[in-house]
């Protein structure tokens, strides 16, 4: 366990070294995009001025020193303030992580039930198992991206009560909460169907693959022999024993999935995460892209170490020494 914990402290230290450096390394001055995006004349701002701001930010240190502060900084919880937005990166992230929530959490519940019940119609058809698997082949190589985008031609753009962007109806006055949920669930439908197409393939392969191997076992070969039933063997034995690799594939997915849900966001221009660091990126916010990498570094890492930790149980449990 003690090891664990450092390789995931040194893990974090290297990925925020590098959430650090590699934003400063990108061309172009943050102050010259915020003052254009903001409508003011970039020629129009004296060299003074200039300064005074990048003394505000912190910025006209040399990058040891900023490096060193930033540091101290964080550790004291202040994650600085956004260049663009005018606030506190916490603030903003803080207003669009709950949103990027949504799509992540929903994704990967529905994924995980989908592909797990894939996997058992599998099992029970072996001509319907042939289909699914292609299937699934093919739409795990897609992207989610160009899934989104053709959500938004063949069904946002045709179907009227499914809107195009957004997370919900704009200067809309709801008559009750139900209603406002209704509207929220509306908007997030078509990024989360984007995202279940192609996260749907991982649970079930994963599945698949450790129900085939449950039904080798002895147990339920001695269960089918004393005459249990096909869904007592099914779900007695092989969904429960079968069950764990699928769980450490839920917490391995964040990753992947936080990768593609903020792809996502910015096709159907969704306010979470992606929106954000598209404009961190675009206004070289250095603050505020440090911010959206560290709180996603901190998820993927959580969620690996949950995984990792559940895969040292199941071991333990089998009897599997290390």
């Amino acid at each position: 366990m003690l090891k664990k914990i450092i390789l995931f402290i040194c893990t974090f230290m290297v990925i925020y070294t590098f959430n650090f450096f590699i934003p400063r390394l990108m061309p172009g001055d943050p102050f010259s995009y915020t003052s254009s995006v903001s409508g003011e004349d970039i020629d129009g701002i004296s060299e003074a001025d200039l300064e005074t701001m990048k003394a505000y930010y912190g910025l006209d240190r040399p990058i040891g020193a900023q490096f060193i502060n930033t540091i101290s900084s964080n550790l004291n919880g202040d994650f600085g303030q956004s260049i663009h937005y005018k606030k506190s990166v916490i603030e903003v992230i803080g207003e669009r992580l709950p949103w990027t929530l949504v799509i992540m959490i929903s994704t990967l519940v529905s994924s995980l039930l989908l592909g797990v019940s894939l996997a058992l119609v599998g099992l029970r058809r072996k001509k319907m198992d042939g289909l699914i698997y292609t299937t699934a082949t093919l739409l795990s190589e897609i992207p989610a991206f160009l899934i989104g985008i053709l959500l938004l031609f063949l069904v946002a753009a045709q179907v009227k009560f499914i809107p195009l962007s957004g997370n919900v109806t704009p200067f809309k006055s709801f008559a009750s909460w139900p209603a406002y949920w209704f509207d929220v669930f509306i908007h997030a439908l078509l990024p989360i169907t984007a995202m279940v197409i192609i996260t749907t393939p991982i649970f079930y392969f994963t599945a698949r693959g450790s129900f085939l191997n449950v039904l080798k076992k002895t147990y339920v070969l001695n269960a089918k022999g004393k005459g249990l039933s096909e869904k007592q063997i099914r779900y007695k034995y092989i969904v429960l024993n079968g069950i764990f690799p699928v769980i450490t594939r839920f917490f391995l997915s964040v990753g992947a999935c936080l990768g593609g849900t903020i792809l996502i966001e910015n096709v159907f221009a969704y306010p979470g995460l992606g929106k954000i660091l598209q404009e961190g990126v675009m206004y070289r916010d250095y603050v505020l892209i440090q911010g959206v990498f560290l709180i996603s570094s901190l998820m993927v890492l959580t969620a690996s170490f949950i995984a990792d930790l559940i895969n040292e149980g199941l071991k333990k449990t089998r009897g599997i020494n290390q």
